[in-house]
């Protein structure tokens, strides 16, 4: 294997990090303007194939299980998530889990969560009052994390959703995004850590996901997911162990409220800085009446289009990596095993060959035309696409149309608010300031 055989990149392991932290989006244009659609991205975590290019997506997701390992080393997602998520596993562990855990978030048992998301707007909606300035970054991960406080746990007492939606928050709040691409940070060295918040933070969030998990096992058996998995069986007739649920609750927490979240408060900026879209919207919103159900909410295309063109303009998470197991070739290059590859979300999205003037928000696009999963990845693909895909979008839909119906906003500043990197996700930097100026019951 020679270097001729590898895609043309930048090699300086501390640079690109730092680059890339400074700015992604700016990173990213001027390295594939330089470049070309696939490039080689080294780091301290190993060296990265990075593409946008919609042909080497397909051969990535499409890639077997067998062929590929988790990036970075286990060391990396498991510090965030645990040993036993599912998103730290390989080949039949990885395949058992995702059939155990996908049914709640797909078909009739997701829409049975619909109430539980729209009484969330409406009670965080309470807390509102005309003239006030609303941070939605922040209203859309309490209505995201009650969500899943109800749905995931079962619990319905006001003050154990208030202490679940506070420990999630202060562990997402707690990442910093240099553990991710710098190993080293992730270590112990004398029994401490080099960010002992974060820490502490997890084990706060531990305690209290063992305590839901023992208070599930000493109570009937019920609808919420949390109920499902310690009543679940394998093939093999095992049931999964404290550890498992623990591990599994971390992901569902942490990955399952911070897409919804994120993606309703980039909606909601883009809406209210491109009135036009807005208009349209509530229009389409109007024909479906004052009292629809929640079918006839997650029916409207144009909703679907503008909650698909917030995730299109701002993924939530901007990479899919999988290390290779085997050589692969991306076009005139040859990936050695290894080596990882990456589909970057940012890219693919602002790739102008599949999304003319990238940069505007522009919901017609999904009228216009239907893209393949290789064009719009803002959930991954393949076999590991994130499993609460479906019900992430359900819930934006549903929440969107609560708030739209009940609320007139506006933005409290008009300052171009852009994304940042949170840990291993991405939101708006400084939050999303909207002012309520009306009220409608």
């Amino acid at each position: 294997m020679t270097d001729s055989t590898l895609p043309p990149g930048i090699h300086n392991k501390l640079l690109n990090p730092i680059l890339y932290l400074l700015g992604p989006y700016r990173f990213y244009e001027k390295v594939f303007a330089r470049y070309g659609d696939t490039f080689l991205f080294v780091s301290p975590n190993g060296p990265v194939a990075v593409t946008r290019d919609p042909e080497h997506v397909k051969q990535i997701f499409t890639l077997d299980t067998s062929q590929i390992e988790i990036y970075p080393d286990n060391d990396g997602p498991e510090f965030i998530v645990g040993k036993n998520s599912v998103l730290v596993m390989t080949d039949d562990p990885h395949r058992r889990e995702r059939r155990l855990l996908s049914p709640p978030f797909h078909g009739a048992r997701m829409r049975s969560y619909a109430q539980v998301m729209q009484q969330a707007a409406r009670d965080e909606m309470k807390s509102w009052s005309v003239g006030q300035v609303v941070d939605f970054q922040l209203a859309m991960q309490r209505i995201s994390l009650s969500v899943i406080a109800q749905a995931v746990f079962g619990l319905s007492d006001p003050d154990d959703v208030q202490r679940t939606q506070q420990l999630s928050a202060d562990y997402m709040n707690s990442l910093n995004p240099l553990m991710l691409f710098f190993p080293l940070l992730r270590k112990e060295y004398f029994g401490r850590s080099l960010f002992p918040k974060t820490v502490n933070a997890r084990r706060e969030l531990e305690l209290l996901l063992v305590e839901q998990i023992q208070r599930c096992r000493a109570r009937p058996q019920s609808e919420d997911i949390l109920s499902m998995m310690v009543h679940a069986r394998y093939d093999d007739g095992s049931a999964m162990s404290d550890e498992q649920i623990r591990d599994e609750l971390f992901t569902l927490m942490l990955a399952g409220h911070e897409t919804t979240a994120l993606g309703l408060s980039w909606m909601f900026y883009h809406l209210y800085h491109n009135p036009e879209t807005l208009v349209r919207l509530r229009q389409e919103l109007a024909t479906i009446g004052t009292s629809p159900d929640a079918e006839s909410i997650a029916h409207c295309r144009y909703l679907d289009a503008c909650a698909s063109e917030s995730l299109r303009m701002y993924p939530i998470v901007a990479e899919t990596f999988r290390r290779l197991r085997v050589p692969i070739q991306l076009g005139p290059y040859t990936i050695p095993a290894g080596y990882a590859v990456s589909v970057s979300a940012i890219g693919v999205h602002h790739n102008p060959a599949i999304y003319p003037q990238s940069q505007q928000f522009r919901p017609e696009r999904f009228l216009e035309r239907k893209f393949t999963p290789f064009e719009y990845v803002p959930f991954g693909g393949g076999t590991r696409r994130c499993i609460g895909a479906a019900f992430a979008q359900y819930e934006m839909k549903l929440v969107a149309h609560e708030i739209l119906r009940h609320c007139e906003l506006a933005p409290a500043n008009t300052r171009p608010i852009l994304p940042a990197m949170r840990g291993p996700t991405f939101g708006p930097k400084g939050g999303v300031p909207m002012q309520i100026v009306r009220q409608i019951p």
